[in-house]
Order: structure tokens, then sequence, then C-alpha cells
């Protein structure tokens, strides 16, 4: 059975133990082996001690998966969380192959507008308050490294959930 690395922000939900678990069933039911972040046994460290603990653990699981199924959806702002951008990097770093799934395959440009405050530019394209320019308009919906990462893997940026990434896979 091909083990697949559940990465995305669902370690921040207040029922995320029960999250992983439907998600977890719904793996096996596919035929896949599942890993999440939540199986590290980290109940003996506190602060730095424990991020660093779940760091090494993640990186482990993922050095042991075949498959990384990636919750690439917006998250808190417009962009990929940014322990899944650091996971399909690491994945794609070591070889495995990767799936994404997002709820709307928009373009970059348009999920980054609907979500951060912008304005009109001389340049033609908007800008955010920071003073950045949103015109990274080549027709992908996540960042090109997160996307790019992902299809040369092997993988696919699927529509859907992570059911419908399954289906994909198998």
């Amino acid at each position: 059975m091909r083990k697949i690395y559940l990465a995305g922000p669902e370690v921040f939900l207040p029922d995320a133990v029960e999250f992983f678990e439907r998600h977890k069933a719904l793996c096996l039911r596919y035929g896949f082996e599942p890993l999440s972040p939540l199986d590290n046994n980290a109940a003996a460290f506190t602060g730095v001690e424990l991020a660093r603990f779940i760091f090494n653990a993640n990186a482990e699981m993922i050095d042991r998966c075949d498959i990384v199924a990636a919750n690439c959806n917006p998250f808190r702002g417009a962009c990929v969380d940014d322990g899944t951008a650091w996971e399909i990097g690491y994945a794609h770093a070591r070889g495995k192959r990767i799936y994404g799934y997002v709820a709307s395959k928009e373009a970059l440009p348009a999920i980054v507008q609907s979500r951060v405050a912008t304005h009109p530019h001389a340049s033609g394209h908007p800008i955010d308050s920071d003073g950045y320019l949103v015109n990274e308009d080549f027709g992908n919906t996540l960042n090109l490294m997160l996307e790019f990462s992902i299809e040369a893997s092997g993988g696919k940026l699927v529509q859907g959930d992570l059911e419908r990434c399954l289906a994909e896979m198998r």
C-alpha cells in the first residue's frame, strides 16, 4: 500500500484530530496508507522544542511517504499556507510525487485581488498596500514555484477536495 502524507493547514482547526481521522479513513478507502502531521507523538515537548520536533517529524514522514497530497487553498491571505508550501518544496527536492488540490482554479491575480486590498498602478498592474505589484499573471493558480513543483513531480493540481485528489491518484 502506497503511503500518502497529508499536507495542509488543517492542523490549526479546533477539531484537527477528528478532521484528520476522517481524511485518513478516506485515504484508506482509496487504498493509501495515510500519514498525518498529527501522527507525531509530540506530547513530551513544549515551546521551541515542540516546534523543532514537529519540523523533524514531518520531514521524516515526507521521507517515508510515496506521495504528498497538499491542500493548496488560500490560508490566512491569498496564498498557500507557509508550512504546506515548505512541505511541497521539500517533497519535490526528495523526489516525491505531489498532488495538490484547490476549490477553484482561478488565476493567481484574481485570487490575490479577491483577498488583498489593491489599487490601480501606472504599470497597468494592481498594487497592494505593501507596495507590491500583482503581476504574476501566467495563468497558474498557485505561485509558479509551487505549481511547477507539483507538475515536475509527475503529480497534478486538482480542482476539488481531497477525495477528488485521491480519485485522480488512483
